[in-house]
This record gives C-alpha cells, structure tokens and sequence, in this order.
C-alpha cells in the first residue's frame, strides 16, 4: 500500500477530507503540507510513498514542486509517485505536468471511488521515470515557474500522426457520434432494436494469423465498442458511464497484448521484430498522454480517447500488425 500519503491543498478542510478518504482506503499513515514548500520538506523528513498535490498555491505551487522533484533537487526521491488535483486546469498546465512525468490526475471535488481507482493504478504499476538528469537538463532550460503555468510546448503526436487521428472514420456501414461536441450527437436506437450495436464488428480480415493474438484484439474490440455505447447512448439521468473502467481495460490490453505478441514474434523470428517493439513503445507513451490527459479532464473520454481507441485500431492492428499475418500463417 503507498503509505504514508503526503497531501497538498491550500485549504485544510480538503486535505481533511482525502486524507480521511485515503485512511478509509488503507492507507494508514496520512501526512499533509499546505503548499509546495512546506511539501518539499515534508517530503525530505517524511519520505511518503505517495504525492496527492493541488496545483494553485503560493509560494510553490503543484506544477514546481513536480518540476523540482523530477529534477532530484534537494536530494528528494525523484521518482515518487505524484497524483495531480485538477480544477479548470488548462490544457497547457495539463501537458506540463505531463512532461515531467506525473502518475495521474484527479479533478476536484475528489470523489472516493475516483482516490480508489488512482491508489489501485498506481499499485499495479507507477508511470516509469526517467534519470534526474533528464528532468533537470529540462529544468534549466526553464527554471523559473510561475504560477500562472506558462508553458514551454510538448509534441505527443507529429503532424503526420495528428492528421491520421483526424482523417480516421468508422468503418464502411457503421456510423460515428459526433465528438466534436460534449454530448453525442447520435440518436437513441429506435424502439426495439438492441442498444448493443456495434461499432467495429469482427471480421475475418482482421486476423493476424495467430488465434491468440486474434483473441486479444478481439478484447479491444470490445472495450472499443463499449466506448462507443457509452458515449452514443448514454442519456441524462442514467448512471454516469465509469470511463476510469474502461481506461483500465485498455491499460490491461496494451500490458498483456505487447507481451503476447512479442512473445509470439521473437518466437517466431519475426525479421522486423525490433521495428515491431520499437512501434509498441511509441504507442504505449501515446496511449499514456491521452489516459492521463483524460483523467484531467474527463471530458475527453468522449473525444480524445475514443479517437485514439480507432486510430490504435485502424493504424496500428488493420494496417500494421496485418503485415505479419502470412509470416505467422507460414508456421514456425
């Protein structure tokens, strides 16, 4: 269990309340810190295995006190786990914080079960870090952070990757919701017809010449679908869809998936095995910036992360791992 917990708010009556949150979770040792200078001590004396910080505060505020601990300053463990308290947050402060590596967001008023699903994702596994030196050579170049969070600028996608995600449409004899705004613009079905209508159903085209690996993409179908059923016909009054589930699946996905199949290719002696791997870890930091830009905002859910459910889905498995499919047909 990540214990003990430091939290950082400016105003007590919520550093109370995760706090009490967080003990209610198992987490038996709470500390708290006001803003981030009085963090950064704690965080030396206390040495807490776990950051939950705002972001607005004087004199230090959450996005410098990531800065400074990513850089190993003051000889602090530059690697703890940070979760990030959101409120309005710009989408520049978001891809600030995400620069430097944060483990996860959470928006404010922080619920329960929102304070559960980050302790459980950060349990299983903690965001990789790089050397202080990375942090710090950045660090430098912008030493001085205010707290109006000017942003230096950080690209995710390239322009040819951006313009794909964008170009990409539901499959032939499928219609999209319209993301471009809040609420979908699809319909309801009409009466009587089943509201588990596909978005991408299976077809044999998809194979890639290996009954797991079908098996496993036919798991991101589904959360795909899910997604799309979710957003298309979510109503007002019903339960709020729990986006944070179907964010985890598509973790679990990329987790298991990449194993397998490089598992399967190096077995097989795939010739472009490397190539493979190295495409696996672009889309994996992809994936990370749109999950942790989703959990800042979870508007996004329906914009941002479904577009990136297709574009994994068309680019990456119709067009890429289909490359493989008479290699692996051939047989060992």
């Amino acid at each position: 269990m990540l214990s003990p917990c430091l939290i950082v708010d400016d105003h007590e009556m919520i550093r109370d309340t995760i706090g009490l949150m967080a003990q209610a979770l198992g987490i038996k040792s709470v500390i708290t810190a006001a803003d981030g200078a009085e963090a950064i001590s704690r965080a030396y004396h206390d040495e807490p295995s776990l950051i939950i910080t705002d972001l607005q505060m004087d004199p230090i505020d959450g996005l410098e006190m990531l800065r400074l601990m990513r850089s190993g300053r003051y000889h602090l463990r530059h690697d703890m786990p940070i979760i990030i308290l959101t409120a309005n947050a710009s989408q520049a402060v978001i891809s600030e914080c995400i620069r430097y590596d944060v483990d996860a967001f959470m928006v404010k008023p922080v619920k329960k079960q929102d304070l559960e699903n980050r302790v459980k994702q950060l349990s299983k596994q903690t965001k990789a870090k790089k050397p202080p030196k990375f942090y710090f050579e950045m660090y430098q170049s912008d030493p001085a952070k205010s707290t109006d969070f000017e942003h230096n600028g950080a690209i995710v996608f390239t322009e040819e990757e951006q313009q794909k995600i964008e170009g990409i449409h539901a499959p032939e004899g499928e219609v999209a919701p319209d993301l471009a705004k809040k609420e979908p613009a699809v319909p309801a079905p009409p009466m009587g017809e089943p509201k588990d209508r596909k978005f991408i159903r299976w077809q044999d085209k998809y194979t890639v010449g290996h009954q797991d690996l079908d098996d496993s993409n036919k798991q991101l179908l589904s959360i795909i679908n899910d997604t799309y059923e979710a957003i298309a016909y979510h109503h007002e009054g019903e339960d709020k869809t729990d986006f944070d589930a179907l964010a985890q699946r598509f973790r679990d996905y990329i987790d298991s998936h990449f194993q397998l199949e490089e598992d399967i290719l190096e077995a097989h002696t795939y010739p472009k095995y490397k190539e493979h791997t190295a495409v696996h870890q672009r889309l994996a930091r992809q994936a990370q910036y749109v999950l942790l830009q989703c959990q800042a905002d979870p508007e996004l859910y329906r914009s941002e992360f479904f577009k990136f459910l297709r574009y994994w889905w068309i680019h990456h498995v119709v067009r890429e791992d289909t490359q493989y499919r008479d290699f692996l047909l051939q047989g060992p």
